[in-house]
């Protein structure tokens, strides 16, 4: 007479059902830590939104003065947007989009005086690595970078266009 164990397919079944609820909440925790490549690919996703934000605002700059030597630059993103010439889209004039604060300079001016010259920084707002650049352009269009844990100048190298389309 054969012998059966019935206690053995509640003990399988019952082990099979614990595993079957416990991989939930494993995946649950492994995806609420980032990972380094995660947070890499964050930074890449921020810096690639801010150099096309730069140049947004580089083309609105240029369509703004629309060639006319009395008009000048615009000397806020708030005149850029919206409330103003509304060629840029309100998130960029407000000055914060995609983790970056932007900064426009424009040159200083007596009175009424056009603005012929500007600067614009993209800072970011919680730096995520010692390596997230920080950026810098002006009217000649030519965006440059830098992974020291400050604002990018003039003296910075330019960015690669090719990896940064």
């Amino acid at each position: 007479m054969k012998r059966t164990n019935l206690f053995s397919p509640i003990i399988r079944n019952a082990s099979l059902a614990l595993v079957c609820l416990a991989l939930p909440c494993y995946a649950a925790q492994t995806t609420q830590s980032p990972t380094q490549a995660d947070l890499l690919k964050q930074i890449q996703l921020y810096e690639d939104a801010c150099v096309l934000s730069l140049r947004a605002i580089n083309g609105a700059q240029g369509i703004y003065w629309g060639g006319d030597q009395t008009k000048g630059y615009a000397r806020t993103l708030r005149e850029l947007g919206p409330s103003g010439a509304a060629i840029l889209e309100p998130v960029i004039a407000s000055g914060k989009k995609d983790g970056y604060r932007y900064r426009l300079v424009p040159e200083r001016t007596v009175g009424t005086t056009p603005v012929r010259h500007y600067s614009l920084t993209a800072t970011p707002i919680k730096w995520l690595s010692k390596n997230q650049r920080s950026f810098f352009t002006d009217e000649s269009g030519i965006i440059r970078s830098t992974t020291q844990h400050r604002s990018a100048t003039s003296a910075d190298p330019p960015i690669d266009s090719s990896s940064s389309k």
